[in-house]
């Protein structure tokens, strides 16, 4: 898990290798030239609509691509780790966000073998950072239905290396509501795992899911974040009630969408304990991500948007 300067704990590419490949699916790509299996997209030849060549399992012209975006302390500006980001790499459509490939993976069956590669390329990538570098993996409500995610979790976390302790498997709202899937939560916590809410705000849970579920970070949704500018009103009023909430029940909070010098002000100002968002960078490829995790001494971000980032006790950009 993120962990702040305090010790406090806190809280989405590069070529893709194969991993475990999961079980293969005998899907139709939702794309119109999904067939086409012609094209280059980052310099490397797009798969054909067949599974396992690229580690997913999917019958979808092209390949999963992870980017990784840091995560960054509000209190001292230094780097505590990565989200880890799906996008598909499409011959002829480019990249494919998650807010379209998750959805249309999840209606038809696919995001179970979709979800397995991207918690094994995470891990794989992560082990490569040190040890105080922490990765974010989102799971999809549908994955926990399935069931297994535990046992896939550890089976991972044996074939990596990765210690428990630096994985957060990020959850929605809407996840924590089903009593069905609450003994999958509870056994990921049992191997050592930590668990985030995504995107708060949109859906509040009720305070009993969240204490009885033991989430360790709540993650303030970018549309709260994005209405920070303004001296008043209702999305700085519901950010400062999610910060002084979470923190009342012992958890931390991670801000999502981050992009102006006063939107920072504003989060430091609410107590909130890291933020993630293209003021400190974009998602980048799983090369970058390492390069940037291996910094020393570690990289530490400029927080008031006057000088390029820092890292401890230097000045100047990368």
């Amino acid at each position: 898990m993120l962990a702040n300067e305090t010790g406090d704990q806190v809280g989405g590419g590069g070529n893709p290798t194969a991993s475990e490949t999961p079980a293969t699916s005998n899907i139709q790509s939702p794309l119109p030239q999904a067939g086409d299996t012609t094209g280059e997209v980052d310099g490397q030849s797009a798969a054909a609509s067949r599974p396992g060549e690229d580690g997913s399992g999917l019958f979808l012209s092209g390949h999963p691509i992870l980017e990784f975006q840091p995560a960054v302390d509000l209190l001292s500006g230094k780097l505590l780790g990565f989200e880890a980001l799906l996008r598909w790499a499409h011959p002829t459509e480019g990249l494919i966000p998650p807010s379209l490939l998750i959805p249309w993976a999840e209606a038809n069956g696919d995001i179970v073998p979709l979800g397995s590669w991207v918690l094994a390329k995470a891990c794989e990538e992560a082990q490569k950072w040190p040890s105080s570098m922490q990765i974010g993996v989102n799971c999809s409500i549908v994955q926990f239905r399935q069931g297994g995610i535990a046992a896939l979790l550890t089976k991972t976390l044996n074939t990596t290396g990765l210690n428990p302790d630096r994985l957060t498997v990020e959850v929605t709202e809407h996840t924590l509501s089903e009593e069905s899937i609450a003994h999958e939560l509870k056994a990921l916590r049992t191997i050592g795992a930590h668990l985030a809410i995504d995107d708060v705000g949109t859906s509040w849970s009720s305070l009993e899911s969240l204490r009885r579920h033991q989430i360790d970070i709540v993650k303030v949704d970018r549309n709260f974040v994005s209405g920070l500018e303004a001296r008043q009103g209702i999305n700085r009023s519901i950010v400062e009630a999610v910060v002084n909430l979470s923190h009342s029940i012992g958890m931390n909070t991670v801000a999502e969408g981050v992009e102006t010098p006063r939107q920072v002000a504003v989060l430091r100002d609410l107590g909130a304990d890291a933020a993630q968002g293209f003021f400190f960078a974009r998602p980048m490829t799983a090369e970058a991500a390492t390069a940037l995790a291996i910094e020393t001494p570690v990289r530490r971000f400029s927080l008031d948007g006057q000088s390029d980032r820092q890292s401890d006790g230097e000045t100047g950009g990368i």
